[in-house]
């Protein structure tokens, strides 16, 4: 005969609701500040213009990885810019690019709010997955808050799936929201 263990100890389910809290409050933050980028990029905010660039420069930057470094050659473009409309221009302005442009090359530039920046970095992908991110740990942070799961000395996580309330309902939807918010993750992180 096997005795099931209990967790009596409210010390670390405590402790387990509180990073449940703590995921959930850090979830809502990450949204809170993403979630405007996200529309803006979406609805194609900001004042459509061009750059007159006046001078590139060249600039490394080195990434690290597990096995090797790799190092990846940036621009950044200054010169006059001009609102698509002629509603107002800006000089000396710097724009970072992919590529290097010849002095008088005239290029789309994309003004929001203070900055400018080149219209295919505007892409949603990268803030629709962090959004995604957020939805996964919400899940986790709900998983978390119902069952104490993830302090030190706590329930695992099969006990802790068995302490679920209503485990048939509530467990397939926290599995699934967390599996949603991860997928979604990758395929915004890859393919937008």
């Amino acid at each position: 005969m096997t005795a099931q263990r209990r967790y009596s100890s409210s010390e670390s389910l405590r402790m387990g609701r509180l990073i449940g809290s703590g995921l959930l409050l850090t979830a809502a933050l990450v949204a809170t500040v993403t979630i405007p980028e996200l529309r803006s990029e979406l609805v194609g905010e900001g004042t459509e213009g061009t750059l007159t660039v006046s001078s590139c420069e060249a600039h490394t930057k080195t990434h690290y990885g597990t096995h090797r470094r790799s190092t990846e050659l940036q621009f950044s473009c200054t010169g006059n810019w001009t609102a698509q409309h002629g509603e107002s221009s800006y000089r000396n302005i710097e724009v970072d690019t992919s590529s290097r442009f010849e002095t008088g090359s005239k290029i789309p530039v994309v003004q929001v709010d203070d900055s400018f920046e080149q219209p295919q970095d505007r892409d949603p992908g990268d803030d629709a997955a962090i959004l995604a991110l957020c939805l996964a740990m919400l899940a986790a942070g709900i998983y978390c808050l119902l069952t104490g799961f993830g302090s030190r000395n706590g329930p695992d996580f099969t006990t802790s799936w068995r302490r679920l309330p209503t485990p048939t309902v509530t467990g397939p939807l926290v599995g699934g929201l967390f599996t949603l918010g991860l997928l979604a993750a990758l395929v915004c992180a890859f393919a937008l």
